[in-house]
C-alpha cells in the first residue's frame, strides 16, 4: 500500500463501541462484562499466545498481520517483495499508535510491543522453519485457484499435521485447496472483510472434509482476535460476495451504459440505504484487478451471467486505474483525504458496434 494511500474513514478504533457490541453478542457469557478497551488490552497481553504464519503481505495480508499482532499473537510473515514486508511493520506500528490514542492506553511502548510480535522473513526457508512451530498457516495471496494450489502443495506437506490451514479466499473452493495441501480435514476458509482491522465479520467456510475440531478451533481463535465469525456455504462467492459482487457489477454496468454517474450512484446508496460508502468507492478500495479476478472466478464456477465482469473493469485494469492504491479508479485519489468522483463518460459503451470499437480502445 502506498504511504499516501487514503485514510480509512471511521477506522476500527473510532468505531470501537459499535463494533464491540456486535462481537460481544457472540462472546461466551464470562467475557461479556469487559469493555472494548479492556478487551483489546486483555488479548494484547494474553498469556496463551497463538502463532500464525502468513504468506502474502498485500492489502489483505497486512490487515491480517496487524489484527493478529494487535491482539497479542505472534506473527511470522513472508512475501517475495522485501519493500512490501518492511511496509507491513510500519503499517502495523501506525495502527497500534492510533489504537493507543483512541482508547487512551497510557503505554508509550504500545506500538513497539505490537510490532515486536511481527517476524518478517526475507528468506523462504526461514519462513518455512518458523511455520513449523505455528498453530495456523494463513494464505493471503492472489485470487487465483491454480496459484493457491501450487503454493499450498509446496508449503503445507512440510508442516506438522497439527498446523491448521486458513485461506482468506473470497470465493474459491476450499475442498480443492484442502486436497492440494494434503490436509482437507484441517483446511478452512477465514475470509476477512477489507479492511480487516475495521470490519469484524469473518466468513468461516468449512469444506466437505473439514473436521468439527477445525471449525471449533477456528471460531474460538477468531473470537479471541476480536472478530465476529459466521458460517457460510462453500459455494462460489460464499455468502457475502454471492450477494455483493452481482450488485457491484450491476452498478458498473449501469455506469458503462451511461445510466448513472459515479457521484450520483454513491450518494444514492449513502443517503438512502445507509451504506458507509458507495459501491464505486468500495470498488476503489477492493481494487479493480481484484474485482475482475473475483468476478471471473465466480462466473467460471457458476455460469451466472450477472457474474461476468463488465468491459469497463477490463479497460480500467489495462489502463492502470486500479483504485485507491494506484491513485485513480472510479475516484481520483490525488488528495487521499478528499477523493473526487471521476467523469468516466469516455468509458460509456452503447450498442454492439460501439462495444466492438471499445474493445480495441
Amino acid at each position: 500500500m502506498r504511504e499516501d494511500a487514503p485514510p480509512l474513514k471511521g477506522f476500527f478504533f473510532g468505531l470501537a463501541s459499535p463494533c464491540f457490541t456486535m462481537i460481544k453478542a457472540v462472546l461466551p457469557e464470562g467475557a461479556k462484562s469487559v469493555t472494548p478497551r479492556h478487551y483489546l488490552i486483555c488479548f494484547t497481553h494474553k498469556e496463551d499466545v497463538m502463532k500464525v504464519a502468513i504468506i502474502g503481505t498485500g492489502v489483505m495480508g497486512r490487515g491480517w498481520i496487524t489484527q493478529c499482532a494487535m491482539t497479542g499473537n505472534e506473527v511470522h510473515c513472508y512475501d517475495s517483495n522485501p519493500e512490501t514486508l518492511e511496509g507491513t511493520v510500519a503499517y502495523c506500528g501506525g495502527l497500534a499508535t492510533k489504537a493507543a490514542k483512541k482508547l487512551r492506553i497510557d503505554d508509550p511502548e504500545y506500538a513497539a510491543k505490537a510490532t515486536e510480535r511481527i517476524h518478517v522473513h526475507q528468506d523462504r526457508e526461514a519462513f518455512v522453519e518458523a511455520a513449523k512451530g505455528c498453530d495456523v498457516f494463513l494464505e493471503v495471496i492472489f485470487e487465483d485457484l491454480d496459484l493457491k494450489c501450487r503454493v499450498l502443495a509446496d508449503y503445507l506437506p512440510g508442516l506438522p499435521e497439527n498446523v491448521i490451514f486458513w485461506s482468506n479466499t473470497s470465493s474459491l473452493d476450499i475442498d480443492v485447496m484442502g486436497e492440494a495441501g494434503g490436509r482437507p480435514d484441517r483446511s478452512i476458509v477465514t475470509h476477512g472483510m477489507n479492511p480487516v482491522p475495521l470490519m469484524p465479520g469473518v466468513e468461516v467456510v468449512p469444506g466437505a472434509k473439514t473436521s468439527p475440531q477445525t471449525v471449533e478451533f477456528t471460531r474460538t481463535a477468531l473470537l479471541e482476535m476480536q472478530k465476529a465469525p459466521f458460517l457460510a456455504p462453500n459455494i462460489p462467492g460464499f455468502w457475502v460476495n454471492r450477494l455483493l459482487v452481482p450488485q457491484m457489477l450491476d452498478a458498473v454496468r449501469l455506469l458503462e451504459q451511461g445510466k448513472i454517474q459515479v457521484e450520483d450512484g454513491d450518494v444514492g446508496l449513502l443517503t438512502s440505504l445507509g451504506h458507509p460508502q458507495g459501491t464505486f468507492k468500495l470498488h476503489d478500495f477492493v481494487t479493480t484487478p481484484t474485482m475482475l479476478r473475483v468476478a471471473l472466478e465466480m462466473y467460471q464456477a457458476s455460469n451466472d451471467p450477472r457474474m461476468y465482469p463488465p468491459l469497463i473493469l477490463m479497460r480500467m485494469v489495462r489502463n492502470g486505474e486500479h483504485g485507491a492504491v494506484s491513485g485513480k479508479g472510479f475516484y481520483d485519489w490525488s488528495d487521499p483525504r478528499n477523493p473526487k468522483a471521476r467523469d468516466l463518460s469516455g468509458y460509456v459503451v452503447g450498442g454492439a458496434d460501439h462495444m466492438i470499437r471499445a474493445i480495441g480502445a
